[in-house]
């Protein structure tokens, strides 16, 4: 008797086509993916059959970003085909109840932690890249506190002039000690104040080693055109005071240039006055 209720049940459940599970692509796009559950007395045609949670992966860009189940199903192979066959909470119920599906099995299907965490890693990443980029900004702002500490008495134009000569003399990575004197010279002449060579060195190694558009438009954010040439001329006192340009050297003088609008001849014009007038070319600001 067993048997013929075990056949029915199996044709009752059998009887339409496998279903193909679906991928949908494009800039947001939902996968059908099947993942095993446990394996059952079913077979069809190809052979033994497992039950399978029904899962929907929802992507943005090919990175997951949400996973849920949808129910459950059976399917060959362990669950690693495209083909499945529906089964409703009424049909499992009949199958636990035959001895067909392990009555362990819980009516509501739930995805395991790991299975969760495969369709949450988007999400993961994402917070760890603003995590990242939130410490970075603490980071920045930190050591920005710091330089203007340093610049004790100078003027909001004359500290924005001395944090853009301190950003070029850290742009090759390394700090030379004829940049760190040019902009002691430069920070006294602005400040009429003494600085110690310490403190001008310590403010150098504050600042960014590289910076992007956005850092150089910083630099000069609030600045009236008067000041962003002094910034030039002080940035191109420190960059030529070892008598050389490095290439990082030239590209943080052109990311400064392109955030002022300025063209490569007032550059170039700029240039030839401090070489030719030193580091008397930087005025009060």
């Amino acid at each position: 008797m067993r048997h013929l209720f075990t056949g029915l049940i199996t044709a009752a459940l059998l009887t339409s086509m496998a279903t193909q599970a679906e991928a949908r692509h494009g800039g947001y796009s939902t996968t059908e993916q099947l993942v095993y559950v446990s394996p059952t007395e079913f077979e069809d045609d190809d052979g033994p059959l497992a039950l399978c949670h029904f899962v929907e992966t929802y992507s943005v860009i090919f990175i997951n970003f949400w996973r849920s189940t949808q129910g459950y199903a059976l399917a060959g192979n362990n669950c690693n085909t495209d083909s499945y066959y529906d089964l409703s909470a009424v049909e499992l119920k009949t199958a636990q109840t035959s001895g067909m599906i392990s009555a362990d099995i819980p009516s509501e299907p739930k995805l395991s932690i790991k299975s969760l965490a495969e369709g949450f890693w988007g999400l993961g990443a994402l917070a760890l890249l603003l995590l990242f980029a939130g410490l970075k900004i603490m980071q920045v702002q930190k050591r920005k506190a710091q330089r203007m500490a340093l610049m004790r008495g100078a003027t909001p134009g004359a500290q924005a002039i001395l944090d853009a000569m301190c950003h070029a003399a850290k742009a090759d990575g390394y700090v030379a000690p004829s940049e760190v004197e040019m902009i002691k010279r430069a920070a006294e002449q602005m400040t009429g104040e003494s600085l110690a060579l310490e403190d001008v060195k310590r403010m150098a190694s504050l600042a960014e080693e590289s910076l992007d558009l956005k850092g150089h438009k910083r630099l000069i954010k609030g600045r009236t055109k008067h000041e962003q040439l002094d910034m030039m001329r002080g940035v191109l006192l420190v960059v030529a005071a070892d008598g050389r340009l490095d290439g990082k050297e030239n590209k943080f003088v052109g990311g400064l240039a392109q955030a002022m609008n300025m063209d490569s001849q007032t550059v170039q014009a700029l240039l030839a006055e401090v070489v030719d007038g030193g580091a008397g070319t930087t005025a009060r600001a």
